[in-house]
């Protein structure tokens, strides 16, 4: 997803122009049919200067526009980083390719927008003596630029202090007798998968205790169903327990040896398809997923037969792979030491898989190359870029992620389609809350979630897989499933699976918050998203982590923007008063101690918050600067004292306010720092969250 804003490109841009004026020959080929050949790791000179855009392009990246081509032939097999970083200021785009010639979108093997500010990193599994193809281009049609890329042993070896397990890859499948229990005929696989400490300490592996790795496998189905896209878990596994770590080098160079009852430092552990997909495993219930405390040993009910306790997949649910319809299976390592460093929101990753069978008999197979920390909903926005994602970070607990897509169905109609996912978030998702608008008509309400099996749950008995209810109610839709007070095994979105929601609506979508309830800790948290229609007053665009990242990662307190150098917490716009009759006073506090500061009134809400300086703004359309002013000891209020009300300053300013209208407003406060959240990243002034006002 490209999130830098269209004001940030537009001055950038001339800028770019002017210092890639000077003529100079390409460094790269312009035609992909003879691509420059390259070969081992450095830095290597490019230039698109006087390059044409290609023909090939990936659905799944972004254009690059203006692109020139390097053939690159891998010298060692290890986890690589091929980087514009630091190589040109321009606004890149980079795709990867698998094989030595002009590429289809089959060998992507990856491709990135905005990496480090505007340029661009790709990060791959390189195998020895393979080649692989390198499209460097432009965002912008019609900008070249001249610089540097580099090719080196993947950053993210040693990049987090502590332990830091990752899963390397998912390197081999292995395929189970399906069997029938009831009236349901199932199948089952398994994942092999190759473990990799890429932080700086030994990682604990010790058989018999709980100071080792349980590892699951779950699989996912992307479908297009009506002509929207969705992604749903279609299965989950038990758990492996590791027992011995080897010394292999599958991520890093340079490994620490050890004994077996630690992984090295930079070092990789290989487990096959086969072992993890030993029944001899543990449920998931007895494991802590944010702290990675687990009972040992596990429990371990009766189970028969060849898909218990594996990565178990109802039949109904399976076709073959096509254009529309794609599998993905996922594996994540939970330990102790990794999470108690804070390094467990890097512990999944995904790999395709192709699916080929009719009736009972169906067989599964690995494509396309691992894709390392990241889970597989992130596959989803990988075949879509058009879908949107968020981390939410559980305070004092873990991380779900959500994804949506809305999709223009024809005929004045809209899909929303939402996936929740739980990484580790051992409180859980008990409920879900989507805003609407006054009048909105939503129909065909939908959900779908995995069923636990085989005694994964309280006392050897599943959790409870009754559907949360759904409710249309006049200002939300909503679903839940029972509270823990109610019942300890209702089916509360639990860590390592992913539920899905959906509806039909009559209007299209605008920004949104939509609120989390926990299930075990009573609690809720926020994440701005799409809804249908227009939401109802009060704060949203936060820089607190629950929606788009803050340029600098300096995500702000929970309801505020974006840090500033000198306060942590982001600065606060407050509404109080009443809009009819106007005594509506909007005050902004958390800002340097007499900032310079500016109100924005906007009458149109990005849905895609857009990096503003050192922070993120969401107001947008018609912006109108109110008022301007200099704070008093880091606050700001709005109207100042002795000004016109805020309605009168908009009519004044050619923007009457008439009843029902709806404006929203953002602070632009200076902060002059040149350390704290340094350029191209971020700038030299920061916004608060946003209030979205009815008139």
């Amino acid at each position: 997803m490209h999130h830098e804003s269209l004001l940030r490109r537009s001055l950038l841009r001339p800028i770019l122009i002017a210092a890639c004026a000077a003529p100079v020959f390409a460094q790269g080929s312009d035609d992909c049919a003879t691509p420059t050949a390259i070969s081992g790791t450095g830095t290597f000179p490019v230039s698109t200067t006087g390059a044409t855009d290609s023909g090939p392009q990936s659905g799944a990246c972004p254009t690059a526009y203006a692109d020139v081509w390097f053939v690159w032939t891998a010298t060692s097999t290890q986890f690589v980083d091929i980087s514009l970083c630091g190589g040109t200021g321009a606004d890149t785009v980079l795709a990867v390719y698998s094989g030595t010639s002009c590429p289809t979108s089959a060998q992507l093997v990856g491709c990135n927008d905005d990496s480090c500010g505007l340029q661009s990193t790709v990060s791959i599994s390189a195998v020895a003596g393979q080649t692989y193809m390198l499209q460097f281009g432009d965002y912008y049609g019609g900008t070249t630029y001249t610089g540097t890329f580099s090719i080196g042993p993947s950053a993210s070896c040693g990049s987090n202090t502590g332990p830091d397990i990752i899963v390397g890859d998912l390197q081999d499948i292995a395929n189970y007798t399906g069997q029938t229990i009831g009236s349901v005929s199932y199948d089952a696989v398994a994942f092999g998968t190759y473990s990799c400490n890429v932080g700086t300490v030994w990682c604990n592996w010790f058989a018999s205790t709980n100071q080792h790795p349980v590892i699951d496998n779950n699989l996912y189905k992307y479908k297009v169903v009506n002509g929207s896209g969705r992604i749903e878990q279609i299965g989950m596994s038990w758990l492996k327990h590791g027992f011995f770590a080897l010394s292999s080098t599958l991520c890093c160079t340079g490994c620490q040896a050890t004994d077996g009852t630690h992984l090295g430092v930079r070092c990789s552990d290989p487990y096959t398809a086969s072992r993890n997909g030993g029944q001899g495993s543990g449920p998931r219930w007895q494991v802590n997923a944010s702290t990675g405390v687990f009972t040992y040993p596990p429990a371990n009910p009766s189970y028969s037969g060849s898909v218990a306790r594996r990565c178990r997949i109802d039949v109904a649910d399976l076709e073959p792979s096509s254009a529309s319809v794609r599998y993905f299976g996922e594996a994540q390592y939970v330990t102790q030491d990794d999470a108690a460093a804070g390094n467990n929101d890097n512990n999944a990753s995904y790999r395709e898989v192709s699916v080929v069978g009719a009736g009972n008999a169906w067989d599964f197979d690995l494509i396309a190359p691992t894709v390392r920390e990241n889970p597989a909903i992130l596959a989803w926005q990988a075949v879509d870029p058009s879908v949107q994602i968020a981390n939410i970070d559980i305070p004092g607990d873990g991380r779900v992620i959500l994804g949506w897509k809305v999709t223009a169905l024809g005929g004045g109609q809209w899909h929303y389609e939402y996936a929740l996912f739980n990484l580790n978030s051992d409180r859980s998702i008990q409920a879900l809350s989507v805003p609407k608008g006054s009048g909105v008509s939503v129909t065909n309400l939908g959900f779908h979630d995995v069923d636990y099996h085989d005694g994964d749950g309280i006392g050897n008995v599943n959790f409870d897989g009754t559907d949360w209810a759904a409710t249309n109610g006049a200002a939300s839709v909503d679903w839940s499933t029972s509270t823990f007070l109610q019942n300890q095994s209702a089916n509360a979105l639990r860590w390592g699976t992913l539920y899905n929601f959906r509806f039909d609506a009559n209007v299209p979508p605008s920004a949104g918050q939509l609120t989390l309830s926990t299930f075990k800790v009573v609690g809720s948290v926020g994440v701005q998203a799409e809804v249908p229609g227009l939401p109802q007053a009060g704060p949203f665009c936060f820089g607190d982590g629950s929606g788009a990242a803050c340029p600098c990662n300096n995500s702000g307190s929970i309801g505020h923007g974006c840090a500033n150098s000198v306060n942590a917490a982001g600065a606060l716009l407050a509404a109080s008063g009443t809009t009819s009759p106007d005594t509506l006073q909007l005050t902004n506090s958390g800002e340097l101690a007499s900032a310079f500061s500016i109100l924005l009134q906007g009458n149109q809400d990005l849905v895609n918050p857009a990096v503003f300086g050192d922070g993120l703004r969401c107001v947008g359309g018609s912006l109108k600067r109110l008022f301007q002013g200099n704070a008093s000891s880091g606050t700001m209020a709005f109207p100042p004292a002795g000004g016109p009300s805020i309605s009168v300053r908009s009519g004044a300013l050619g923007d009457p306010l008439a009843p029902g209208s709806v404006r929203s407003y953002q602070v632009y406060y200076r902060d002059p720092s040149t350390s704290f959240c340094v350029a191209p990243l971020g700038g030299t002034f920061n916004v608060g969250n946003a209030q979205r006002v009815i008139w």
